[in-house]
Formats: C-alpha cells, structure tokens, sequence
C-alpha cells in the first residue's frame, strides 16, 4: 500500500521537470514483485512507474525495469542489483554511512551510461526512509549516499540541488528539464530505423555483429 499524498507530491515535483511519456503506467503487481524481493518498495517509486514507468531520461539515465530477481535481464532490476551488490558494502562512502549493520544491503533502480548503478540503501524497515545510495566504479570511494528518495533525487539532480553532481554523466546535472521516454517507446523508436533521442535514422539499425 503507497503513502499516497507523500508519493504524489514527491512525483508532482518532477513533472514540470520530466514531462511523462503518455500511457507509461507498467500495470506492476506490486504484492507479488514485493514478494518476490523479500520487502516493499517505496511508495514514491511505486506512484513513478505509474505516472512514468520505466524507461531513459534524455540518454544519460536509465531507471530500469522493476523485474523479479529471477529475471536476469540486461534492463531489469535484477542485473542492475547484482552488479552493485558485487561493489557492497564499501569500505568508505563519501556521504552519510559511518557504520553499516549486517542487514544492510542495496536494490538497484537506475543506470547510467558512465556505469554508475543508483540504488536504495534498504536499511530501514519503511521503505520511503530508503536513502539513494549511487555506486560510481571509477572512484577511489565508490559509493556515495544521498538522505532523499527516489523522486526527490530525479528533481534535486535536474534543479543543482546537490553540493556536486551525484552521477558520472553531468548531462542532466542542474539541467532544469530532462526528456522521459518509456522502454517501450524507446524499443518503438529503434525497431522503426530511428534513434529515440534524435529522432534522426538512426546509422546502426539493422545492423548485426558480423555486418
């Protein structure tokens, strides 16, 4: 069950920002994808793959697909979580971890095209307490955690509301706006000969490895 007012303000607060695809709900079953992960999930991020669903943030963004975590697949939660808990826990974290319990642990929602993977840190037992915990490979402190969730993070990032830029890609950092597309129109796009983000031919359409 969403805390409803939280979860609409939070979203309300991107949609100037990040104007949604039309028709982007993804129709999740909730109670069976929370048990399938063991947990809920925040109720922010529920009412976004509602208004929005999955999908890019002007080709510098990815918030995955909220598969179960049998679904290993290269778009989906699970892989996403995989490779963060491979980097987890960290030895240092820039911001905000001090000390972590044995419980601690991160499910992934985002990637970056920088091979950053953005998390929750699932410490606390209400899920819309969940900070945003971003993985960044390339730095010599990897992990870096944010006291806000996931909506929030989306809006501070496009406003420059962060000491620095919290992802690799500075693409969308204090940008103002961003364009959502859906997975699904993306997929549209590209089966069509048409890169999503251009909306030019796109040169590698069509093309297989051994072309």
């Amino acid at each position: 069950m969403t805390d409803r007012p939280y979860a609409e303000q939070a979203v309300a607060g991107l949609r100037s920002l990040l104007p949604p695809d039309t028709g982007a709900n993804e129709g999740i079953d909730w109670e069976a994808l929370s048990a399938a992960w063991g947990t809920r999930f925040p109720s922010d991020y529920m009412e976004f793959m509602k208004v929005y669903g999955a999908g890019g943030i002007s080709d510098s963004f990815e918030v995955v697909r909220p598969l179960s975590p049998e679904t290993m697949d290269i778009s989906g939660m699970a892989t996403a979580t995989s490779n963060a808990r491979d980097q987890w826990p960290p030895e240092v974290a820039s911001i905000g971890v001090t000390a972590l319990g044995a419980g601690e642990t991160v499910i992934a929602w985002a990637v970056t095209p920088a091979a950053d993977v953005v998390c929750w840190l699932t410490s606390h037992v209400d899920p819309d307490q969940w900070p945003v915990a971003v993985l960044s490979p390339s730095l010599v402190a990897p992990w870096r955690v944010y006291p806000v969730g996931m909506a929030e993070f989306l809006r501070r990032l496009l406003v420059g509301e962060f000491d620095t830029c919290p992802i690799s890609d500075s693409t969308l950092w204090n940008a103002g706006t961003g364009q959502f597309l859906h997975w699904r129109e993306q997929e549209r796009l590209l089966n069509a000969g048409i890169d999503p983000w251009t909306g030019e031919p796109d040169p590698y359409a069509n093309l297989g490895f051994d072309d």
